[in-house]
């Protein structure tokens, strides 16, 4: 299967064996010497080689080029920077990481359906002031503080963080519709409060008014190339 996988799909497994074996977040160290243990052909130092032609060292510039900068595992939000050099998976690249099937990380089976850090999104969401105020009907009082907390991004955020940010979003929504699908009684782990379809379509639907009253701002974001945290 190796030989079919891109860069990206590369990258995403060696990130998410990080995270099976406790590595969240991981640094950008971390995951160069996972990426080349698993892909030494695609992550291996060209020049240097063992006599049996194995590649001796990890080519950290060809991780780094990928996981730093616009290319797709960050600008299809697989992938988010949490602090200097620190990375870690959004749920949008374990579902990927997941579908591919790498045979060293299956999940065990959770009785609610959701894993954990699903479920702490989920209720950050629903307790946001923008839901307050989206769900009790005073959508017009939205401000875009109301959006970024809503996204968990800043003004001055980049637009891979935004379009991560979104992308998670997505792939979060979509893992709780699967939940429900499988099991409708899914509550949350520790406040049994449970959720609908419905609430999951009010969260869609906060986004896309977000985004459509916001879109200027938006637009800003999108712009910007530079990373600042």
């Amino acid at each position: 299967m190796n030989g079919r996988l891109s860069v990206t799909e590369k990258l995403v497994l060696a990130a998410y064996a990080l995270e099976e074996r406790g590595r969240v977040p991981f640094s950008a160290e971390d995951i160069v010497v996972e990426a080349w243990k698993q892909f030494p052909d695609t992550f291996g130092l060209s020049g240097y080689r063992d006599r049996a032609g194995r590649f001796l060292y990890p080519d950290s510039n060809r991780v780094y080029a990928e996981i730093m900068g616009s290319k797709p595992v960050r600008k299809h939000g697989l992938l988010v920077k949490v602090g200097n050099k620190m990375y870690q998976l959004t749920e949008a690249g374990r579902q990927q990481a997941r579908i591919l099937g790498d045979p060293s990380s299956k999940e065990p089976q959770r009785k609610a359906g959701l894993a954990r850090d699903i479920q702490q999104e989920l209720e950050r969401l629903f307790g946001t002031k923008a839901m307050e105020k989206f769900r009790n009907g005073r959508a017009a009082d939205l401000t875009f503080h109301d959006a970024c907390s809503f996204w968990s991004v800043s003004p001055r955020s980049s637009a891979i963080e935004f379009n991560g940010r979104i992308a998670n979003l997505y792939a979060i929504l979509d893992a709780a519709r699967g939940a429900i699908a499988s099991d409708p009684a899914v509550s949350f782990e520790h406040r049994g409060e449970g959720y609908s379809t419905q609430d999951l379509d009010n969260l869609f639907a906060l986004n896309k008014e977000l985004q459509n009253r916001f879109h200027l701002e938006v637009e800003v974001i999108k712009k910007r190339t530079d990373e600042r945290r």
